[in-house]
Order: structure tokens, then sequence, then C-alpha cells
């Protein structure tokens, strides 16, 4: 490290100083690479202090990206210059960022994109369906694999859910931390709608929205113990008119919450055994969700009346992974996709209601979604990696899968 733990001061540019001046630069240079947070005071007369990481440094300015989490829930992401000629003192430590679990996360971020060079070989699975391809899409960092949960297309490609950040994996399988929520939040729904507006659901019982800058609000809060019932988020699906649907997991008086977009939510149904883990809206309008406590798949109209119902599996098939088990997804032809962790398998169901095990011998599998090109991507938490399931014809590839929000 170029600087001291109890933090720096930047020294003046004076009769001609440049090489000290120089050797700033390179020091904040030190942080862009490392994406090192750190907090600034600066000002003329009077003293400002921004926190956040440092994006880039030019001849005048350090760019920093500040974070905020503001009292009424708002989640704000910000971008600063802040002058360098302005900088007064750079402290690392009592920002309240810079904790090992944080700097293990760039660690951690460095060593899953070590593994980019085996991403293309097929993944050697037991029961690979005829026809199909499977490959490893990102290999991610095995020390999280009891924390990832839940996957979703949104811009630009593929996101995924550990803990309280939000991942996108780029073309090359490499990850980006793409938003964090604040506190001890556990990420167990995300969604974008179609303007790249992310909603976020948290085992704890809150809905954020947060959009394409990263500016952020809590949508709604289902609090533990609202009405006397047991709140435990475990998935979201977005609505026609930009109502939020959220499955409630716990068994004992577990259900789907409507949320309207002005944060005002009511029960669409509840109940013993309708505890829920994976929702999805179909094309069609049709609410889907599993009821875990049943191994059964129900289809919902939006008002919350029963249309179908389809035992896949044996309970104990999808008892895993705290709730995440369940994930939906759907292919252009209405076959529904769920993942099974305990069973280590993905589901496939058909139009007609029969349950097949599309894909076998994976460890706790958690989410599931369809890529832009028709790929099946499936988030292996137990191999701490993220699997694209591809259909080998080319006309079959086409028109096997389409990416629902």
């Amino acid at each position: 490290m170029l600087i001291e733990q109890t933090g720096w001061i930047p020294k003046k540019i004076a009769n001609g100083g440049h090489g000290k001046i120089m050797s700033f630069r390179t020091r904040l240079q030190t942080f862009v690479e490392s994406r090192q947070k750190i907090q600034i005071w600066y000002g003329m007369g009077c003293h400002n202090t921004v926190t956040g990481r440092v994006l880039g440094v030019d001849h005048d300015h350090i760019d920093v990206e500040s974070y905020s989490h503001e009292n009424d829930g708002q989640i704000h992401v910000r971008r600063i210059l802040v002058p360098l000629h302005l900088v007064l003192h750079i402290d690392i430590t009592s920002s309240e960022m810079i904790e090992e679990e944080e700097l293990a996360r760039n660690d951690e971020d460095k060593q899953a994109n070590k593994f980019l060079s085996s991403l293309s070989s097929i993944v050697d699975l037991p029961d690979t369906p005829k026809g199909y391809s499977v490959k490893v899409l990102s290999q991610l960092n095995s020390s999280h694999s009891d924390h990832f949960s839940r996957l979703t297309l949104g811009p630009s490609g593929t996101y995924f859910a550990c803990d309280g950040s939000v991942w996108f994996i780029d073309q090359g399988g490499h990850l980006i931390e793409y938003a964090r929520i604040r506190g001890n939040s556990t990420i167990s729904g995300l969604r974008f709608d179609s303007r790249g507006v992310l909603y976020v659901a948290t085992i704890q019982g809150t809905i954020y929205r947060i959009d394409p800058s990263k500016s952020g609000r809590v949508l709604a809060h289902l609090a533990s113990g609202q009405n006397n019932k047991e709140t435990f988020l475990a998935d979201l699906a977005i609505g026609p008119q930009e109502e939020i649907y959220v499955a409630n997991c716990p068994s004992a008086n577990g259900g789907i919450f409507r949320v309207e977009a002005d944060g005002e939510y009511r029960t669409l149904t509840s109940g013993p055994q309708q505890g829920t883990q994976g929702l999805l809206l179909d094309q069609d309008g049709s609410l889907w969700g599993l009821e875990h406590a049943t191994g059964t798949i129900v289809k919902r109209s939006l008002t919350g009346t029963v249309l179908t119902r389809i035992v896949i599996a044996e309970p104990q098939a999808f008892d895993f992974a705290d709730g995440f088990d369940g994930n939906l997804a759907m292919d252009s032809l209405g076959r529904l996709y769920l993942t099974a962790g305990r069973a280590g398998t993905v589901m496939r169901v058909t139009r007609e209601g029969s349950a097949e095990a599309f894909l076998s011998g994976l460890v706790n599998p958690t989410g599931i979604a369809f890529g832009a090109d028709g790929g099946l991507l499936v988030l292996e938490a137990g191999r701490s990696r993220v699997l694209k399931v591809a259909a080998l014809d080319k006309a079959d590839r086409t028109t096997s899968a389409r990416a629902l929000s």
C-alpha cells in the first residue's frame, strides 16, 4: 500500500512541485485499480466530505461514485467530481465501507475471473438432455456457494443475486457488481421491467425499486408479523400495470402479495400449505407459483383465482437453499422450467401438464432464466457457476426459448 491506514494528506503544488503532485495522482490511481472505497475531505473555508469508490483521476478532478442510504429508505448513487486542488485529506479507515468483507469481495472477484480460460468447455453431466449442450457461462467464487440465489435477464445480459448484492455477468463471463442493498439484507427475488428498472425483494420483507442510474427507493415494507402473518419473501414478478407480485415463503401462512406502483399492497392469496417460492408471469397474463409444501405448481389469474394445479415432485425435492428454490422460467412453446435444489434437478412441465427431469446431476440449482439467444441459464449454487443450456439444432434453438420478464 502507498498510504498509511490512518489516512494521508496530499501535498500541495508549490514552487514547481510537479513531482509531488504526480505521486499524489499515482496513489489515487491505485484506488481506481483496486476499486478502493475512501473518504475525501475537501473545500476552501469550509470542509466537505464524500465517501465512495474512485472511478478515475484526470488532470484536475477525482471522479468518485458516492453511495448513500437515506433515512426515508431511499438509495442514492451519485457521481461527484472533486477538484484536486481542494483536497485536504483522504482516509481509508473511517469511511464505513472499508470492511474485511468488502476487501474480500474484491479479492474473490479477481479470483473468479481467473477461471475464465476454461469456460468454453462442455460440462460433464451424467444426464445431459439429448440434443442439447451444457457449458459454463461464468465460474463464481466457491466461498459464496451457499448465498447465490435467483437469476434473471436484464439490460445487456445476465444478473444474479448474492446476499445483498446484484451481480452482472458480461459476455466474457466476467463478474461486475451492479447494485448493493445496504445493511444485512438478503436478496431473494429480482426482475427488470421493460425500461431497465430493477425490482428487488429481500427475505426481510422489503421491496426496492432501482432505476438504470442506480438511484433507488423502497417501494414497500412487508414487515414480519403483518396481520399476524409471517413474512419471508422468496421471489417476485412484474405485472402489466407495473404492479409487483411477491411470493411469501412460509408454509404455515404463506402466499402471494400484490404491490401497486405507489407501494400499497394487499394479500392476493394466503393460508396454510400456500407458502410460495418461485413466481412467473407468462405471456398470457397468468401467474405461476411453486407451493413448496406440496410440491405443486399453481397457475392463477391476476385476481388470485386458481386455474391449474400440477403436482411436480415430492416436497422434499424443493426443501433446500433457505427458500430460494423453485425459480421458474418458460419457453416460447409454453413449457415451464423450475429448479429443484434438493433433487439437484431442473424440472420441465409440458403444456399438457406432464413433468419430467430436464437437467439432472446438478448441485443446488437456485436460479433459472432464458437468455436473449434462447439459451437456458441455470445458477448452480452448489458448484458456484452459471450454466448455459443450448439446443444443438439451430431451428429448435430459435423456437425453443424466449426471455420473459
